[in-house]
């Protein structure tokens, strides 16, 4: 099984990007990532010039967790990855897996294909409200955030607090307008070719509906698979983040804790290596373990 890791990563330490992503390519995988600093960034094209199993964004190099760059950015790599189409009409990635800042597989890749191959042609992700079942998700859609592209902005007081205020003054004039259902999911995908193809067929739907909107990768990916991929979806939570395992939506993410990490986790976030050394000295190399 060939997949392709969509990846993005916020941190300097070239050391822990570079262990992550040999993990990842030495089991014969691609690996599709943006990168926030442009020293690592141009430290990374130059140290793996000649690994073509690493493609470093050229058309959207940086996302922000929160923001409408993140699900395009992660759109967009799609489109880069599906390039690499066979001159035969056959696919080269069997799987796209979408992997945001500090996570890392805890699970060998063995142990992955055999569950994906439990659910083969279904998308897997974690799906967790509707706007048809629950109007607070329209509520949500209809704010608008201004401040989108500040750095870190989600994790600023003063900033959310604009945010707020200024959400409701323009609410009260213009409403944010939608007929499709709105999906809250989880921000982790693992997608089938067709679903992918899908989302890149139909980046536009993405920038031009879920602009201003606060975190738009827990809506965008999730709305846009219902409404343009065919594919079953898979309901399940495989994705551990921190203290008791469960994301949290609308807040910026936390440490996970070992303990947090069970048989049903297939991946964990954050485990950055200076901020999380346990987990990630136990987990780092676990997808190239044989078992």
């Amino acid at each position: 099984m060939k997949i392709a890791y969509l990846m993005h990563y916020m941190k300097k330490n070239f050391e822990e990007i570079t262990e992550n992503l040999d993990v990842l390519i030495n089991q014969g995988d691609d690996v599709y990532l943006m990168v926030n600093d442009d020293d690592l960034r141009d430290d990374l094209i130059l140290s793996y010039c000649d690994t073509p199993n690493l493609h470093v964004a050229h058309h959207q190099q940086t996302a922000l967790p929160a923001d409408m760059s993140l699900p395009r950015g992660f759109i967009v790599l799609m489109k880069d990855a599906l390039e690499f189409e066979k001159e035969d009409g056959s696919f080269t990635y069997d799987r796209f897996i979408i992997m945001t800042d500090g996570m890392i597989p805890t699970k060998s890749k063995a142990q992955l294909v055999e569950y994906l191959e439990a659910h083969e042609d279904e998308d897997i992700y974690y799906e967790v409200d509707n706007s048809d079942e629950n109007e607070e998700v329209k509520k949500r859609f209809e704010n608008y955030a201004f401040f989108t592209n500040s750095y870190d902005f989600q994790k600023s007081k003063t900033i959310r607090a604009m945010n707020k205020m200024t959400s409701s003054l323009v609410h009260s004039f213009k409403k944010r307008e939608i007929e499709d259902t709105i999906y809250i999911s989880y921000p982790w995908f693992i997608l089938t070719h067709e679903s992918a193809k899908a989302l890149a067929d139909n980046l536009a739907y993405c920038s031009n509906t879920f602009k201003m909107c606060l975190y738009p990768e827990e809506m965008a990916i999730a709305t846009m698979l219902h409404k343009f991929s065919n594919v079953d979806h898979h309901n399940e939570n495989i994705w551990a983040v921190g203290k008791n395992g469960e994301y949290t939506l609308q807040q910026p993410m936390e440490n996970v804790e070992l303990d947090a990490i069970n048989d049903s986790t297939y991946f964990a976030a954050l485990a950055h290596s200076e901020d999380n050394l346990q987990v990630y000295e136990d987990y780092f190399d676990a997808y190239t373990c044989e078992s």
